[in-house]
């Protein structure tokens, strides 16, 4: 088993401490409500993820909006102050209570290696160290989730913070209610994935993750999902941390998120993934930004290997060599 230390695998930057740069809580109570978690790491996705989210329709009156700078990048800092702080009324003002937290960790950084089967590499444990931080931080039983490089369907559904606030209230035993958003690739449009799956798990090993078909509709219980556009209770999902500590740096870097989401439903809860919320995935060449969405999905499957000891990514299962492992895979999970 891999030793995780966080003080030495995500540290901040060398003479920094975390900070608000906003923080408008003095007086404020601060379990009314829900919150509002907005996480940052890279000024290029700055523009257009604020040009989505001035579209929604949020109850600001009664939200707490929490943006975090998981970088030790001053230009993201910059963008994000000028964001939230223009305009009258300013967003900073108009919420019932706004802050922007300073990390300091470089959690805006690429991926060192792409060897599938290592996490302890790269970002994924700074982006692991900040949703520690934005559990200590959130005060409110219910929060809603939102990642910067993810654009919410707010032209289709410009209420869709508030609908799956209520979506989350009115299914019974659910602790995460999400949307659906694609992954994505250094090559432009090129097939991908859904960003939430069907799972067979032995321990903390993953030993089948199945990404379904983006033709589904409505409402759908998953085994996992990823963290990009969500409503969640949070007693559960800080639950799903406990002892990841141990075993999350033997966790292969592509499974973070499920592995963390899966744990709810080990726990006895419910994740409920809606068809009907369609989000963008953004990504960046050196000339343009491209946009991630349904047109370029396809069922795939990640499958562990033991022989090699590797995981075989992205078998798409839409060719007819294809079919009979998806029809062993559907008769485990029966």
């Amino acid at each position: 088993m891999t030793k995780y230390d966080p003080e030495k695998t995500a540290p901040r930057q060398k003479g920094k401490k975390a900070e608000f740069v906003i923080d408008t809580t003095r007086g404020k109570d601060m379990s009314r409500g829900f919150t509002l978690i907005v996480c940052f790491s890279r000024a290029w996705c700055v523009k257009n993820f604020f040009a989505a989210f001035y579209n929604l329709k949020i109850d600001v009156k009664n939200c707490h909006l929490l943006v975090i700078d998981n970088s030790d990048n001053v230009v993201v800092m910059r963008a994000l102050l000028e964001k939230l702080t223009d305009g009258k009324p300013s967003i900073k003002d108009a919420f019932y209570t706004c802050r922007l937290y300073k990390t300091w960790r470089m959690g805006g950084r690429e991926l060192v290696t792409m060897v599938n089967a290592e996490w302890n590499v790269g970002k994924l444990p700074y982006i692991y160290e900040m949703h520690k931080d934005f559990l200590r931080l959130c005060t409110t039983e219910t929060f809603v989730l939102l990642e910067d490089d993810t654009l919410p369907p707010y032209k289709t559904r410009p209420d869709v913070v508030m609908y799956m606030l209520r979506r989350l209230a009115e299914t019974k035993n659910c602790a995460v209610y999400t949307a659906i958003e694609t992954g994505r690739s250094s090559v432009a449009y090129a097939w991908t994935r859904l960003g939430v799956h069907y799972l067979k798990r032995e321990g903390n090993k993953i030993i089948w993750r199945l990404s379904p078909s983006a033709h589904l509709r409505g409402p759908h219980k998953v085994d996992a999902c990823g963290w990009y556009c969500c409503a969640a209770y949070k007693e559960p999902w800080k639950q799903a941390f406990e002892g990841m500590d141990e075993w999350i740096a033997d966790v292969p870097r592509f499974a973070m998120d499920v592995a963390h989401t899966n744990n709810i439903v080990r726990n006895g809860w419910d994740i409920i993934a809606d068809f009907s919320l369609w989000c963008a995935h953004m990504n960046h060449t050196p000339n343009e930004i491209l946009f991630w969405g349904k047109k370029q999905v396809k069922p795939m499957l990640d499958l562990w290997l033991p022989e090699w000891e590797t995981y075989a990514q992205g078998v798409m299962l839409t060719t007819p060599a294809s079919r009979a492992i998806l029809r062993r895979i559907q008769r485990q999970r029966k």
